[in-house]
């Protein structure tokens, strides 16, 4: 009797509210509030989001009756997620004609089916309504030239299939108001040429998985063009070995750069020579740019080694940032971290920014390697401004306990450690350690 009363009282709220209560459960549940009484019947087929994500093989019977049945007046999101168990004869471009046809802001459309990639219906290029639009595996990418997306702001396409180059080109060109392009690239995707020139561009986020055959053959016919003018965060990873043609980027704020694509290498960094925040897969290559040009703006930095002589490049690098305030050393980014070549201290004068600007630095995935102790040792000694010092280990280490120890006796020979928080994480607030005092910090 109680439950009873409880639903009548629920079921008297207003259609409004219902709905909001029905967005927070998963699409299939809300749906299946239908059987709950008259009441509840048609109350989900109001609802502004739809989301479905294979976890059977039917749930695709189940989005074509929803679809069918859904009669919100404008459809807000729709994020469809199908793999495997998805019928290749199921025609996957309904759903999205029929969001189109309901002024739909948001698309995400992910299919790992068995079968070829599949075009998407024509409506979609021409969607004056859609704001974000998100396409990844089994999506044949093909935009004509007519195409027009006025209001998009948001493009996603992760691992997809070009019809051809000039798709690519229509599909950015018809995007006047684009502000986030996120591109994920596979082997086999139709383009040789990625060309991205989008004069509103804000924020690129670039990722090839390709790299070169077996022996280390580029195709000199591939490459990366950006002509984004307007241009302020820039992400970019690249170990294909395709050239690169960047143009000027005036209002770049900051830039991440992973991979072994060196082709107009300096260029690009010269764009960025203005940033305040930079992050680099440090190779020994990129060193020689990086100790070319200044980066007199700069005030964060993180740093993925990668070579045996990081240590040198890194020393190199800092030498350009004068007003640097914020180091951060990442093992975590790279795959096999390298060990470094000895003597590394020795070989250059101390950067400027160590004794003048840097106030914060950080280590992650730290396992306690000479050369790792090494680096601490040298930015303890060196720093005169540092305020904060945070080392995480590598969570599988077996032996964190001894290792902390090791750590803690670094520290507490000059300062005062303050915090240590969690399993495997120091933290330190740098207060001179009196008892020791500041003339034996060396």
């Amino acid at each position: 009797m109680y439950h009873s009363r409880q639903e009548d009282r629920i079921s008297a709220l207003p259609d409004d509210l219902l709905v909001r209560i029905l967005l927070s459960i998963p699409t299939e549940e809300a749906v299946s509030t239908m059987i709950l009484s008259k009441r509840w019947r048609f109350i989900w087929t109001m609802l502004p989001v739809l989301t479905y994500q294979e976890r059977k093989v039917s749930v695709w019977l189940f989005l074509n009756k929803s679809m069918e049945f859904h009669k919100a007046p404008v459809l807000q999101i729709l994020s469809i997620r199908l793999g495997p168990h998805c019928p290749t004869d199921a025609d996957v471009g309904k759903w999205v004609e029929n969001a189109v046809n309901r002024g739909v802001r948001e698309l995400f459309f992910t299919l790992q089916w068995s079968a070829d990639p599949t075009r998407l219906p024509k409506s979609l290029n021409t969607c004056k309504t859609l704001l974000h639009l998100r396409l990844s595996h089994k999506i044949l990418v093909d935009f004509p030239t007519s195409s027009c997306l006025p209001s998009l702001e948001r493009l996603q396409l992760y691992y997809v299939v070009y019809k051809d180059e000039a798709s690519l080109v229509a599909l950015l060109s018809s995007c006047p108001v684009l502000e986030l392009l996120y591109v994920m690239r596979n082997e086999d995707d139709n383009v040789a040429k990625f060309s991205v020139k989008v004069p509103s561009l804000r924020v690129l986020l670039y990722f090839n998985a390709m790299s070169p055959d077996e022996n280390d053959v580029v195709d000199p016919g591939r490459s990366l063009v950006v002509d984004t003018p307007a241009l302020k965060h820039f992400y970019i990873g690249d170990h294909s070995g395709d050239s690169w043609s960047i143009k000027s980027m005036p209002c770049l704020q900051d830039v991440f750069i992973i991979g072994q694509s060196f082709h107009d290498m300096s260029k690009l960094l010269r764009s960025a020579s203005a940033v305040s925040y930079l992050g680099l897969h440090l190779t020994d290559e990129l060193a020689v740019y990086c100790s070319t040009i200044e980066f007199p703006q700069l005030i964060q930095c993180t740093i993925a080694p990668c070579d045996s002589n990081w240590m040198d490049s890194l020393i190199l690098f800092l030498g350009n940032t004068p007003k640097l305030k914020e180091l951060t050393v990442d093992y975590s980014l790279t795959y096999e971290p390298p060990v470094a070549s000895a003597s590394w201290m020795l070989r250059f004068p101390d950067p400027e920014c160590l004794s003048s600007s840097l106030e914060k630095f950080e280590l992650k995935d730290y396992v306690g390697r000479k050369e790792e102790k090494e680096l601490v040792e040298y930015i303890l000694g060196t720093s005169k401004c540092l305020r904060t010092v945070t080392i995480s280990l590598r969570s599988n280490l077996k032996d964190k306990e001894t290792i902390m120890e090791t750590l803690k006796a670094i520290f507490i020979l000059r300062f005062d450690v303050q915090r240590v928080i969690g399993d495997g994480l120091l933290v330190v607030r740098m207060v001179e350690n009196l008892a020791v005092g500041p003339n034996n910090r060396h």
